[in-house]
């Protein structure tokens, strides 16, 4: 069942809503009703899960199909204004770091075919840039975390000029000197284990 990327407040229903944690992750259930227990004599809450809790912001959660059958689209005039702006700033992360993963992962497999056909070929400094493009923003969401210390932004390329003998003569050169394509292929291993690392804490 799919939760949407718009928080709304957990609602407020005493003795209806519980918290369990599955798979590193804490899921609302809503009791629906009861169910009587003809063999054990006793009754059975039924419950159902409406929502996914934000780690970052407990009061919250990214609510599911079950939560609009017993709930309306209200959550938001109903949060304090800490929760408001939380909720937005979660809204905004997530959705860029979601569009920032897709482009990566485009990135990720180019790279990764390109460093076992040509491992030290020096990456030009336009395919550089187009990478920056996408870890800046990666980098600064994450420098706040452990793991995001130690990601690092690739430098472009740079043209030496050397000297050579040409028969007789000493002719100049230029030579393009920088990171490869395993270099990078291994720093955007680094990034997708960051990123893996951040969806599971925060997203």
């Amino acid at each position: 069942m799919a939760f949407t990327s718009t928080p709304v407040k957990i609602p407020d229903v005493k003795g209806k809503i519980t918290l369990r944690k599955y798979n590193d992750r804490t899921y609302v259930r809503y009791e629906t009703g009861r169910a009587y227990d003809t063999n054990r004599k006793t009754t059975n809450p039924k419950r159902i899960n409406i929502g996914l809790q934000i780690r970052n912001a407990p009061t919250l959660m990214l609510p599911n199909e079950n939560y609009d059958k017993y709930f309306s689209r209200d959550g938001e005039e109903k949060m304090t204004a800490k929760e408001r702006t939380a909720a937005e700033n979660y809204e905004a992360t997530s959705n860029d770091f979601w569009m920032l993963n897709c482009m990566f992962e485009q990135l990720f497999f180019e790279f990764q075919i390109q460093a076992h056909r040509d491992p030290h070929l020096v990456v030009n400094a336009f395919k550089i840039q187009r990478i920056n493009k996408v870890l800046e923003p990666l980098k600064r969401m994450m420098e706040g975390k452990a793991y995001g210390r130690f990601l690092v932004i690739p430098e472009e390329p740079r043209e030496i000029a050397e000297e050579v003998l040409d028969g007789n003569d000493e002719t100049g050169v230029k030579r393009l000197v920088g990171l490869d394509y395993s270099d990078v292929a291994l720093l955007l291993t680094q990034y997708k284990g960051a990123m893996s690392r951040f969806a599971g804490e925060f997203l």
